[in-house]
């Protein structure tokens, strides 16, 4: 139970429960669960400690990067800075990209069509076409979020 104290300094709320008497057996189980709970977090970030780490870097690098005022200033809209020079690398990387999707789409389709499986015809030709879609999305939908960054 919660107490409410007056001391000099103002009010104190002190949270901790009146000394309960727990079961032993009862206490053995919670400690149990605990040490049971612990050791499957820690089996947790051991197997995936790399994404772990590649996150956590990502995260200290975009909160202490002081040099990001230099990208975004190379990136203005007179057309001769960042933004400019990938709308050309996009534009190559999209008709290579754009074969490539057809050719490798096409013969998965069609060696699935020979083989009779019509179901798994019909997943992979959908499934290049929503790639070639979402390529060509892309850029749309950067722009969409620095338009709503731009706005803040």
């Amino acid at each position: 139970m919660a107490t409410l104290t007056l001391q000099p300094s103002g009010y104190r709320v002190n949270l901790r429960p009146a000394a309960v008497a727990i079961p032993e057996r009862t206490r053995r189980a919670l400690v149990e669960r605990l040490q049971t709970g612990a050791k499957i977090v820690v089996e947790h970030i051991e197997r995936h400690k790399l994404i772990y780490r590649v996150g956590a870097i990502t995260i200290m690098v975009l909160l202490g990067a002081g040099g990001l005022d230099h990208v975004f200033a190379a990136s203005d809209a007179s057309g001769l800075g960042l933004d400019a020079g990938a709308q050309k690398l996009y534009h190559k990387l999209i008709s290579i990209g754009k074969w490539v999707i057809i050719i490798k789409g096409a013969f998965d389709t069609i060696q699935a069509t020979v083989q009779g499986d019509f179901v798994q015809a019909r997943k992979s030709g959908l499934a290049y076409l929503m790639v070639y879609a979402i390529l060509l999305g892309l850029p749309w939908a950067f722009g969409q979020v620095e338009q709503l960054f731009e706005g803040m």
